[in-house]
């Protein structure tokens, strides 16, 4: 990945799990169940919160795959936090 591509996708993965983490601390869900329900190994996880200190970009499980995950984890507590203040 050219050295540009790779900064944007750095920074498109950090806002995407800072989102989650806030969504999920709002909802009541810590860091294991979200590691879960991305079905992600303890290893992935702690190297995928290391790009939030500006760590590369780990290879598993490939970005596109990640950022599903991650969008449809934050779209589901997003819709529970709505519910919950409606």
């Amino acid at each position: 990945m050219p050295e540009r591509a790779h900064k944007r996708a750095a920074e498109i993965v950090r806002k995407e799990i800072n989102l989650l983490l806030g969504l999920a601390e709002q909802v009541g869900i810590d860091e294991a169940t979200l590691r879960q329900d991305l079905r992600m190994s303890h290893t992935d996880w702690v190297q995928w919160l290391s790009v939030l200190r500006d760590a590369p970009l780990p290879s598993s499980p490939a970005l596109p795959v990640l950022l599903q995950h991650v969008g449809c984890l934050t779209s589901r507590l997003d819709r529970e936090l709505r519910l919950t203040y409606a």
